[in-house]
C-alpha cells in the first residue's frame, strides 16, 4: 500500500508540475532497445531568483526585515502594494535587496542514508523569498516596495544586497532512456526546495556538487536510478518482496539479486544548473519523465551539440522589457472573491475561506493571506483560520491575488467570532454507598466512600450534594429514607459538612443503596428513571 501512495504521488507531482515534451513522440533511438525524447523548457525570472541555495559561505545577518505597514496585525508581505521595513546600517534609497530566509528541516527522517551529513557538509538552507526596492530611509529603517514576490515575507527574514545573475544558456536536450553512465563528473540530490521528496517539472533541487566540481549555470544534468537501488530503498524494496511470477510457470527463470547491477541504468529526467556555491548548485527540474527523487544520483551531460534556445528573460530586470511597453499599460489585473464558511464561529473553532481568483490575461496567479488576529494557514485558493485563544469580536481576513507581472487585487472577508455560552451546569452522580438488608447502618467501606465526598465539598464551598435512597420491596417503610439520613448524619458530624448543603430524599428505584449527587449552583437532579415492568416468571 506504501509503495502505491507513492506511485499516485509521483503520478500528482507530475501532473501538477506540467510535464510537458517538445515532441510528444519518442524520436528514433540511436540504438536498439533505447528510447529517446526531445525536451526543453525556459525558465522565467522567478525561477532564477526563487529557487534558494545551500552555501558554506558566510551570510551577513546585519540586515533583517522588521516588519511592515500593517504592523503588527499584518505579519505576512507579498503583495505589489505592500510595504516592508528593513532594519540595519547602511541601507540607502533607491538600493535593491533580495529578501532570504534562513531554514532548517523540522523532520529528522533521513530520505536516504548519509542525507543530514551531506546537507551540513554542503552548507546552511536560504529559501529565496522576494526582491525589494527601497523607497525612503529613516534612520536606520528603510521602507520597500516588492518588485518581485516568490513568498510571504516574515518579519525576521534576511535581507542581502541583490547581486543580479546571468541567465544560463537554454538547451534543447535530448534524454535517453537506458543511457550508460558517461564518466562525467556525479553527485546527487540531496534537498529540494520547500523540503519536498518527490519532485518533477519546474521544481527546484539542491546538489551535493558544486563549483568543486566544475559546476557553473548553465550546465545541464540527468536524473538517474539504478534498479539496484530501488531494490534497497526501505520503501521501494517492499514491492520486490512479493512474489514475480505465475503460479502456472515451470521453474522460472530468476535473476540473484546479486546481479542486478546487469539491469540498464534509467534516464528518470534532467535539468540546469541556475546557482553554483562551493559544494552545492541549485537546478531546476527541466524534465521529468517519472517521478525523481531526493536521494536519486546525477551526472552532467555533454551539452555542446544541444541547440541553444533563448530564454524568456535575459535577466530579471524591474525595467519593461522591449515590445513590453504597450503590453503593460493595457494589462488586467486580476480579479478575486472570497467568502468564508461560517462567518460566525465560537472561540477554538474554525471557518475556511474560499477564494476565486482569476486573471482577464490568463497569467500565473499565487493568492496570499493575513488576518488580524487567529492563526492563518493556506493552500492556494483556499485558508483556514483558526480561532483558539482568540477573543471574541470580529476578525478580518485579507486576501491578495497576484499575477506574475506583480499586478494584484484584494478582497477582505470577516470572520465573526462570537462569545461562547457557558454549559448549563448539570447534576452529577459520583458514587454509591450499598447496605445490607434490613439495615441502614454506615459501615466502614460506606464511610471511606463519604470521606471522599466530604474532601470535595470542603474543596468546593459551592459544591451541595443529594443523598437518595433507595430500599428493596419487603424493607420496612421509611428504609431508603432513613439510609439517606445515616449518611448525612456521618458527612456533618463527623466531617463537619454544614447540613444546609445536604439533601436527603427517597428514590422510588429498588435497591439497598444510597446514590451520592454533586449539585453544582443552578443544576437540577436528572429526573427518576422510568422502571420497566416486572416480567412473570415461569413456574
Amino acid at each position: 500500500m506504501k509503495k502505491l501512495g507513492s506511485v499516485l504521488l509521483a503520478t500528482v507531482v507530475l501532473a501538477s508540475a506540467g510535464f510537458s515534451q517538445q515532441s510528444s513522440q519518442p524520436q528514433p533511438a540511436g540504438k536498439a532497445g533505447t528510447s529517446s525524447w526531445s525536451v526543453g523548457n525556459t525558465p522565467t525570472p522567478n525561477d532564477i531568483y526563487c529557487s534558494g541555495y545551500l552555501t558554506t559561505e558566510k551570510v551577513s545577518d546585519k540586515l533583517y526585515v522588521t516588519g511592515g505597514h500593517n504592523s503588527p496585525d499584518q505579519t505576512r508581505y507579498a503583495g505589489a502594494a505592500d510595504t516592508i521595513f528593513i532594519h540595519g546600517q547602511g541601507i540607502k534609497e533607491g538600493e535593491r535587496y533580495q529578501i532570504i530566509r534562513h531554514v532548517q528541516d523540522r523532520n529528522h527522517y533521513e530520505l536516504f542514508r548519509g542525507q543530514k551529513a551531506a546537507i551540513r557538509a554542503a552548507g546552511d538552507a536560504y529559501f529565496e523569498m522576494a526582491i525589494v526596492r527601497v523607497t525612503r530611509v529613516q534612520r536606520e529603517v528603510g521602507a520597500a516596495s516588492f518588485e518581485l514576490s516568490c513568498a510571504d515575507v516574515m518579519p525576521g527574514d534576511l535581507a542581502i544586497p541583490l547581486v543580479e545573475r546571468e541567465a544560463p544558456p537554454f538547451r534543447k536536450i535530448t534524454l535517453d532512456r537506458y543511457a550508460p553512465p558517461s564518466g562525467k563528473p556525479q553527485g546527487r540530490i540531496i534537498m529540494a526546495k520547500e523540503f519536498d521528496y518527490i519532485v518533477g517539472t519546474k521544481h527546484k533541487v539542491y546538489l551535493n556538487i558544486g563549483a568543486d566540481k566544475g559546476l557553473k549555470p548553465g550546465d545541464y544534468l540527468k536524473a538517474t536510478r539504478t534498479y539496484s537501488y530501488s531494490y534497497q530503498d526501505p520503501q521501494d524494496g517492499l514491492s520486490f518482496k512479493a512474489s514475480e511470477y505465475e503460479d502456472t510457470q515451470v521453474h522460472p527463470q530468476r535473476l540473484p539479486k546479486g546481479e542486478l547491477s546487469v539491469l540498464p541504468r534509467r534516464t528518470l529526467g534532467d535539468m540546469i544548473v541556475l546557482q553554483v556555491h562551493p559544494r552545492s548548485a541549485t537546478a531546476m527540474i527541466m524534465t521529468a519523465l517519472e517521478g525523481i527523487n531526493v536521494g536519486d544520483v546525477v551526472e552532467v551531460m555533454d551539452t555542446s551539440d544541444a541547440q541553444v534556445l533563448p530564454p524568456v528573460l535575459s535577466s530579471f530586470s524591474n525595467a519593461p522589457q522591449p515590445d513590453a511597453a504597450a503590453a503593460v499599460a493595457t494589462a488586467m489585473p486580476p480579479r478575486i472573491n472570497c467568502t468564508a464558511s461560517p462567518t460566525s464561529v465560537h472561540p477554538g473553532e474554525s471557518a475556511t475561506i474560499n477564494c476565486d481568483a482569476a486573471s482577464p490575461d490568463n497569467r500565473p496567479l499565487n493568492v496570499t493571506y493575513v488576518a488580524n488576529g487567529g492563526k492563518l494557514s493556506s493552500n492556494r485558493n483556499q485558508a483556514t483560520l483558526d480561532t483558539t485563544d482568540v477573543a471574541p469580536g470580529p476578525i478580518a481576513v485579507r486576501a491578495t491575488a497576484f499575477d506574475d507581472r506583480q499586478l494584484s487585487a484584494s478582497t477582505v472577508i470577516t470572520v465573526n467570532v462570537e462569545a461562547s455560552t457557558p454549559p448549563a451546569p448539570t447534576a452529577q452522580k459520583l458514587m454509591e454507598l450499598e447496605f445490607k438488608p434490613a439495615s441502614a447502618y454506615v459501615d466502614n467501606r460506606s464511610k471511606a466512600v463519604l470521606d471522599d465526598v466530604a474532601l470535595k465539598m470542603q474543596q468546593d464551598p459551592n459544591l451541595n450534594a443529594v443523598l437518595s435512597g433507595s430500599a428493596d420491596p419487603g424493607e420496612a417503610p421509611g428504609m431508603a429514607l432513613r439510609r439517606a439520613q445515616n449518611a448525612q448524619v456521618y458527612l456533618s458530624q463527623s466531617k463537619g459538612i454544614d447540613a444546609q448543603r445536604i439533601q436527603t430524599k427517597a428514590s422510588t428505584e429498588p435497591g439497598r443503596k444510597v446514590d451520592i449527587w454533586t449539585l453544582p449552583a443552578g443544576a437540577q437532579l436528572p429526573p427518576p428513571t422510568a422502571q420497566p415492568p416486572k416480567q412473570d416468571q415461569p413456574k
